[in-house]
């Protein structure tokens, strides 16, 4: 599998989330982290990969409790 290597400010971008809920959802104390790779001060995202994409299908289907949400 391949995937793209990217920051904080990138994967907020991409999601239209602000940085700073980011890296709230990085920390030890969120229920369900966010996958990343830690290297040191820098924190690195495998945009593509499954554990991202498993960890944003959980919050898409609402499999956290919430229920699935239908339009």
């Amino acid at each position: 599998m391949s995937y793209e290597v990217i920051d904080c400010p990138e994967l907020a971008r991409r999601w239209c989330l602000p940085v700073s809920w980011v890296r709230d959802q990085l920390r030890a104390r969120a229920a369900d982290p966010i996958p990343c790779v830690k290297l040191g001060k820098y924190v690195r995202f495998e945009w593509g990969s499954k554990a991202l994409d498993d960890w944003w299908g959980r919050r898409r289907t609402g499999e956290q409790g919430r229920g699935a949400r239908t339009q």
